[in-house]
């Protein structure tokens, strides 16, 4: 069986971070597992004509590789990955059998104050408004079965730990 987290939120809500510290966590207690972070599998100028079908066709590649391996539990992080819409080709990409869906959430200020931050070049900007944008579209079309998490009042290591928890991977 290949059990899947998804962590989608808006630029900022702490999506790598969260992945991240629930991979030291489970490192920690022995537990295998691999981490991707989808904002990498698409970073590409002149975007392609399909930009998620490139993304999907990563994503299946380092899942792929992950599961050669022998790794049954995924970590996938992802702004929009928890919509309806992008269950499908998650789940194909991801051949995943059980899937947890977490949606982070923070403030428009934290989100701000967050990207201002991490942003330090030229991007700052164009990063602040889409972020903005991200955070509005959040609710939308969710999967119904997706489980909210604020990061403003947990710290992250708490935030992991209530993940692992949730998904039973303890």
């Amino acid at each position: 069986m290949i059990d899947v987290v998804v962590i989608a939120g808006p630029a900022g809500v702490g999506k790598s971070s969260t992945a991240f510290e629930m991979s030291n966590q489970l490192r920690g207690a022995g537990i295998s597992h691999a981490v991707i972070d989808t904002d990498a599998l698409d970073h590409v100028y002149p975007p392609p004509e399909n930009q998620r079908a490139l993304t999907e066709r990563n994503l299946a590649a380092v899942s792929q590789s992950f599961l050669d391996c022998g790794v049954r539990r995924l970590i996938v992080a992802g702004v929009y990955l928890n919509r309806r819409r992008e269950q499908e080709w998650v789940r194909h990409a991801t051949q995943g059998d059980r899937f947890t869906l977490i949606q982070l959430a923070a403030s428009d200020g934290t989100l701000a104050a967050r990207v201002r931050q991490r942003e330090i070049g030229s991007g700052r900007d164009g990063q602040l408004e889409q972020t903005h944008r991200q955070l509005i579209e959040a609710p939308k079309d969710l999967s119904p079965d997706t489980r909210l998490f604020e990061t403003e009042r947990r710290s992250l290591q708490e935030t992991a730990a209530r993940i692992i928890e949730v998904v039973g991977w303890t």
